[in-house]
């Protein structure tokens, strides 16, 4: 079992995502995961599910680790599914899940064999839970109508029977019994597309609002703090909060953070409170910063996507070594294996 750290989980939904129609996604062209053995400096796509099928254009909206082995990956895509590898991803299998839409993806990090996925079925957003490793779901939450997603599900690591989840309409909802029963706790500015903890607060949480930036509570979801729109003037002018694209937590510093813009990376020493511009390649900031990710055994070790380059830094910052990609779509998810951070994977979608 490799170490527990903070987690961020952040579901790549887009305004433009929300529709509910059902096309196939899977195909044999391209590659719609990328896996590196050597810390980056070369990618190759990781596909094959059989003889006939691969997942090559499914678009990846989320991505979990199982927390005892980091060989074994779940995948939810926004047409087909959920797929699962027990092999780092060389080989893959479409497992049984009624949504074909699947936003949202978590798992327990106390027992692995345990996840939660949102999904859209006959036109109504849903939530599940397996309890033996995808065999078999149980329905535990169904949005009242048609048109609101449920974008994200969050686990804490350190009690993980509490889940939230976040909508597309921004409402916030909270279970402290694994999913059997839920309450409202927030209902935020904007679509919510992202929770995340930091390892040893188990009242933390962060909430990602699409375009506006971060709300903050620290007891559990009774209170918040707005670091949304002009809470975040740290960004200053060069990005505006509302260009914020993605936001994820350190896994091992608590506090540490970093958001991705239309035009930038930004880092936050203080959990949000104030940010300053991390010194990226120029031309990458062209490009929105979707994808960002922290080597778990190194925080100096920092990696994001723009356009079709990837990039990484081993000072902090300060110096980028890059990489360029043969994708046709954007990237979704950025993961270092946690056991392995020589191994790092990438997911591609269309925005």
């Amino acid at each position: 079992m490799f170490r527990k750290t903070g987690l961020v989980i952040i579901s790549a939904f887009l305004l433009s995502g929300c529709s509910l129609s059902v096309p196939s996604g899977l195909g044999t062209a391209g590659g719609s995961i990328w896996k590196s053995f050597d810390g980056g400096a070369t990618f190759a796509p990781k596909t094959f599910v059989n003889d006939k099928q691969s997942i090559g254009s499914a678009d990846v909206l989320s991505f979990v680790f199982d927390p005892r082995d980091p060989q074994i990956i779940y995948i939810g895509t926004k047409d087909s599914g959920i797929f699962k590898t027990t092999d780092g991803a060389e080989h893959w299998e479409q497992i049984t899940f009624p949504p074909l839409k699947v936003y949202g993806l978590a798992i327990d990090h106390s027992n692995g064999d345990r996840l939660y996925a949102s999904g859209v079925y006959n036109e109504i957003s849903k939530m599940y839970r397996t309890d033996d490793a995808g065999k078999n779901w149980k329905e535990i939450y169904t949005e009242p109508g048609k048109g609101t997603v449920i974008t994200t599900i969050g686990s804490n690591p350190d009690t993980p029977n509490v889940l939230y989840a976040g909508t597309s309409a921004g409402v916030v909802i909270k279970s402290v019994d694994s999913g059997d029963s839920w309450k409202n706790i927030s209902i935020a500015k904007g679509p919510v597309t992202g929770v995340f903890f930091d390892s040893g607060a188990p009242n933390l949480v962060r909430l990602f609002i699409f375009g506006q930036g971060m709300a903050v509570s620290n007891d559990g979801g009774q209170g918040w703090d707005d670091y949304t729109s002009q809470k975040l003037a740290g960004f200053g002018t060069s990005a505006s909060p509302k260009s914020i694209t993605a936001v994820i937590a350190d896994p091992v510093y608590p506090g540490l953070l970093y958001a991705g813009a239309q035009n930038g990376l930004f880092r936050s020493r203080d959990g949000g409170k104030a940010w300053e511009a991390i010194n990226i390649i120029e031309s990458s900031r062209k490009f929105p910063i979707r994808a960002i990710a922290i080597n778990p055994h190194s925080s100096e070790e920092i990696a994001y996507a723009a356009g079709a380059a990837f990039y990484k830094s081993s000072d902090g910052g300060v110096n980028w070594a890059t990489t360029q990609l043969e994708i046709n779509r954007g990237i979704s998810f950025i993961h270092y294996d946690p056991s392995d951070p020589a191994r790092i994977y990438f997911t591609l979608r269309k925005f």
